[in-house]
């Protein structure tokens, strides 16, 4: 109940103050599981991603974020599921993010696993590929533009800006059995997904 209050409020506060603009929304699976990899770059990442695309979205985000005594619990309403970004190894996470796309919903992560410095794009985990790879699900590649410069990690409070978020055509990624856990696959993939993220990024602002 408190989702559905909460979404189109949230939807209307980021029209309003940061004149946000969602491109690609037929991209997104309208049933089914999908697994959605954007960047990460700001504090409002998390949110933007409950609030652009019309199915309720799980976010996997770091448990750093669960720590702030206002965003933490606002986060974990709209569906957040923390995670140790410092390995591969928080299986409760993972397995948690399986499980919910296995009952037929979506996921939200960001392959960088922490938020960008500067705003550009880092070397990506292989978690979000593990997940594509292990529950079979489409992965469906997202860019955030411009919320680095109304939130970046350096400062203490958002300022109004623009946002856009432009969202690719889903992609489903296969290896055998023997290969769903080497690294070497898992990074291709995460490259893979990395590249889509960037190539949405430079297309800017709508």
């Amino acid at each position: 109940m408190l989702y559905e209050l909460v979404v189109p409020i949230g939807r209307l506060w980021f029209r309003t103050f940061f004149k946000l603009r969602v491109i690609g929304l037929e991209n997104v699976p309208r049933h089914g599981p999908g697994l959605i990899c954007g960047n990460h770059c700001s504090y409002l990442d998390p949110m933007l991603a409950a609030f652009a695309v019309p199915r309720k979205t799980y976010s996997l985000s770091r448990k750093e974020m669960y720590e702030q005594p206002l965003l933490g619990p606002f986060i974990r309403r709209l569906g957040g599921v923390r995670i140790d970004r410092e390995s591969l190894a928080d299986k409760g996470a993972l397995q948690k993010v399986l499980a919910i796309m296995d009952h037929g919903d979506l996921c939200m992560i960001y392959p960088e696993g922490t938020r960008s410095p500067d705003g550009r794009l880092q070397t990506p985990h292989n978690g979000a590929a593990f997940l594509a790879v292990k529950s079979g699900a489409p992965v469906v590649p997202m860019a955030i533009i411009g919320s680095y410069e109304c939130w970046p990690r350096q400062r203490r409070v958002p300022r109004v800006g623009r946002i856009t978020i432009r969202i690719g055509k889903p992609i489903t990624y296969h290896l055998p059995p023997e290969r769903e856990s080497r690294k070497e696959d898992l990074t291709a993939i995460s490259t893979d997904i990395m590249g889509r993220i960037r190539a949405l990024q430079e297309e800017g602002h709508a």
